[in-house]
């Protein structure tokens, strides 16, 4: 997820974009709580030589480390969603738009795996850890996946933290692609950010079916939602 700040707030619900509460804004973790979650993290490396970090969206195209090497990487028993609140970023607390989160289920999720660079491995992580960890909504995991050659490789995912009050949870496709095509913060609008993890992808010979869909649904409901402008259309 890109990180420019959370959002806090459930109960919010699209209806035609209809709200009744704003949603936001999160503290942050301290820099002592995010330093505590990365050494936590660390001990449980298979190999802190070697890290590899798997990217299913704004990682790819808009990474926070310059990866030493890159791999396509098939993740099993995981799958992207649009799962997570953003009121800074890509929305705002009146408007908020919607971030992909990494979440159990499906048929597996297809990325890209970055291997952090061995001589800047700290101030990789610490950078990584500054974005993905801003207010906590992931946790980290040490999983398994495959490359195209069918070879094994563990890597470090962010899945989302279901339990945390920024994972949005309850609604329908069509609520997501609402608040997607209404939203837009510091860093542009949801829907840039769902089009450049799309094209991002196909950059590196992957389809999501239900990136897709949610592309196709996202410009139907631009047109029809209030308050939509020409900012709310797909790039």
């Amino acid at each position: 997820m890109e990180s420019k700040a959370g959002c806090r707030g459930a109960g919010t619900r699209a209806v035609g974009i209809r709200r009744t509460t704003p949603i936001g804004p999160f503290a942050p973790l301290s820099p002592e709580a995010r330093e505590r979650s990365l050494q936590e993290t660390l001990r449980g490396a298979p190999n802190r030589e070697d890290i590899w970090v798997f990217a299913y969206a704004s990682l790819i195209w808009r990474p926070c480390f310059e990866a030493s090497a890159t791999r396509r990487l098939h993740l099993p028993g995981y799958r992207r969603a649009f799962c997570i609140w953003t009121v800074q970023a890509r929305g705002r607390p009146d408007r908020p738009g919607l971030g992909l989160g990494l979440v159990p289920g499906g048929e597996g999720c297809d990325g890209v795996a970055l291997q952090v660079p061995p001589r800047r491995r700290m101030k990789s992580l610490r950078a990584l850890w500054s974005r993905e960890m801003l207010t906590g909504v992931y946790r980290p995991r040490w999983l398994s996946g495959r490359d195209e050659a069918g070879a094994a490789h563990e890597v470090l995912a962010f899945v989302a933290d279901p339990a945390h009050p920024q994972h949005a949870q309850g609604l329908t496709e069509d609520e997501r692609a609402a608040f997607i095509a209404s939203a837009r913060g510091e860093l542009g609008t949801c829907i840039e950010y769902l089009h450049n993890s799309v094209t991002a992808l196909r950059a590196a010979g992957i389809r999501d079916p239900d990136l897709e869909a949610m592309m196709d649904r996202t410009r139907r409901a631009a047109g029809g939602t209030p308050g939509g402008s020409d900012s709310s259309r797909a790039p």
